[in-house]
């Protein structure tokens, strides 16, 4: 295997789990509030607070691998990630799976930008790589719902984050492999011009469209099993097992999230991208707004709306990685994940707060308006100046 093949095999892995962190809380919400007897208002908040925290460490981690190796935060977030699942295993009482969780979130936070960025850096074929790593992540993400769900069900919530934080710990393992280990002294483009400072006019579009495009994503991830769960009990008023559908339904829509993202990977270039990231969030949000009781209309709405926003993950990091020079690529993707994260992470109190008044299928639509903005911020806002040769990533 070749080394940047190995770049990514590790980089997919570590993706998927980290993905499967973004979701997690949304697997295990009806199982912890019924334990802990916590309201949806709560756990929203609760969710608001760790994922403010995640976005606060991507920022900070993002900044600093442009400043050191990458793989040390890699490590640490492996470490960190493990520590915090462990925690939350052991939790007793809302104070400690509190901490735990915000532990997590922390530890997760790490992932994106420093990972996102070393495909940037690194591999010679970006956009390939990139479609490989987000189906890594959606791999990952579409067989959490059979595992956090199943094994909460059949055993216990605080054993399936235990044997996650087992899954977690041999990502450090990457740094024995000493061929990725030099990848910073090996790979630094001699004759690249050192820019020190982000031109935030030219970013600015990105870092709001993808704020936008992840508080939806993150609201239909967090809400998703507990709505599946709940029409499933509605609409298969005999079935023997809900918690084995709902993880089955569940792991089905966000597989096509991989799927769309392995193919956005393949039909990225700089002619399409505009189209791909315009028509992915208009068409998603407009499906978002059909949604409804029903379990079988909900289950094909929810898996388009999943392949259309996944599928343009490699346009978006390949628009921002044309547009920044690769020594600022970690700080550039600091700034985009980390604000995403946060603004994201409001999608829990928008929750808590709908479910509170009014319904879920509402709670549902109303995540059609941040993608339907984020179009028109790409129709507006995209520039095709990055196909110049004085882009300072050239």
């Amino acid at each position: 295997m070749n080394r940047e093949f190995r770049l990514n095999l590790y980089l997919s892995y570590s993706h998927a789990l980290s993905d499967i962190m973004h979701i997690v809380f949304g697997l295990t919400l009806y199982f912890v509030s019924e334990d802990l007897n916590l309201s949806i208002l709560s756990m929203g908040l609760l969710y608001n607070t760790a994922s403010i925290f995640r976005g606060i460490s991507g920022f900070v981690s993002g900044i600093l691998s442009d400043k050191s190796n990458f793989l040390y935060w890699i490590i640490l977030f492996a470490a960190l990630s493990s520590l915090g699942s462990w925690i939350i295993s052991y939790s007793s009482d809302l104070n400690m799976f509190s901490f735990g969780v915000i532990v997590l979130g922390i530890g997760s936070g790490i992932y994106h930008p420093v990972g996102t960025s070393a495909i940037t850096k690194y591999t010679v074929n970006t956009a390939k790589s990139l479609g490989y790593h987000s189906l890594g992540g959606a791999i990952g993400i579409a067989l959490a719902p059979w595992f956090f769900i199943n094994i909460s069900s059949n055993y216990s919530w605080e054993l399936s984050y235990f044997i996650f934080g087992i899954l977690t710990l041999p990502i450090i393992l990457i740094y024995i492999d000493k061929e990725i280990r030099n990848l910073k002294s090996d790979l630094k483009p001699p004759t690249e011009k050192s820019i020190k400072e982000i031109n935030y006019k030219k970013v600015t579009p990105i870092f709001i469209y993808a704020s936008l495009k992840d508080f939806s994503i993150s609201g239909l991830f967090l809400m998703l099993a507990v709505f599946v769960n709940e029409l499933t009990k509605e609409s298969i008023s005999d079935i023997s097992d809900v918690d084995f559908y709902t993880s089955l339904i569940s792991s089905v829509i966000i597989l096509f999230g991989g799927i769309g993202a392995f193919t956005g990977g393949y039909l990225d270039n700089l002619k399409s991208r505009k189209n791909i990231l315009l028509y992915s969030c208009l068409i998603a949000g407009i499906f978002f707004l059909a949604t409804t009781n029903n379990l079988y209309f909900t289950i094909i709405v929810f898996t388009v709306i999943s392949f259309l926003i996944s599928s343009n993950d490699p346009s978006l990091g390949n628009w921002l990685g044309n547009t920044m020079p690769k020594n600022l690529h970690g700080t550039s993707f600091a700034f985009m994940y980390g604000l995403g994260q946060i603004i994201g992470s409001f999608s829990g109190s928008l929750a808590g707060v709908l479910l509170n008044y009014f319904s879920t299928t509402i709670y549902f639509r109303t995540l059609s308006l941040p993608l339907i903005v984020a179009s028109i911020v790409v129709l507006y806002l995209y520039r095709n100046s990055q196909n110049k040769k004085n882009i300072a990533s050239k």
